[in-house]
C-alpha cells in the first residue's frame, strides 16, 4: 500500500455512486479502460499510460487503498447501503504491483470459488 495515499480506486462504478463516495470525503481515483494494463501502483502514483485492451470485464470494481480495517468495515457497510453488487477489495503489498486486468479477473475468479463453495455447502445441509 502507498504511504497516506488513502483513497478509492473505482472503475465501471456508475457515476451516481462515485459521487456518493465523494460526498462522504473519500479521495476517488477512477480507473478507465484505457488504464486496466496499469499496475495499481502506478495508477495510486497519479500515472496515465493509454493502452488498448478488448478483454475488458463489465464488471464494478472498488478498491480501497491504505484503509485500516476499523475504517474499511465503515466504509464498506456504507457503500452496500448505496451500491449493490461489484466487487469490493483491498490493495495489499502483492497486488499493488499487479495490473489492474489481472487483479479484476483474479478477484472473479476468487468470488466464483466462493460462490460454488457456497453452493456446495448449501446442498450438502
Amino acid at each position: 500500500m502507498l504511504d497516506n495515499n488513502k483513497c478509492i480506486l473505482a472503475y465501471n462504478v456508475p457515476e451516481r455512486e462515485i459521487n456518493i463516495l465523494k460526498e462522504e470525503g473519500f479521495k476517488v481515483i477512477l480507473i478507465s479502460s484505457e488504464m486496466t494494463e496499469m499496475t495499481i501502483r502506478d495508477i495510486l502514483d497519479g500515472l496515465k499510460f493509454e493502452t488498448f485492451n478488448s478483454n475488458l470485464r463489465n464488471e464494478s470494481v472498488i478498491l480501497f487503498n491504505n484503509f485500516s480495517d476499523e475504517e474499511l468495515k465503515e466504509t464498506i457497510r456504507s457503500i452496500r447501503q448505496n451500491i449493490k453488487g461489484g466487487i469490493l477489495a483491498t490493495v495489499t503489498p502483492v497486488s499493488i504491483e499487479w495490473k489492474f486486468n489481472y487483479l479484476v479477473e483474479h478477484l472473479v475468479e476468487e468470488r466464483e470459488w466462493y460462490l460454488k463453495q457456497q453452493k456446495g455447502r448449501s446442498q450438502s445441509e
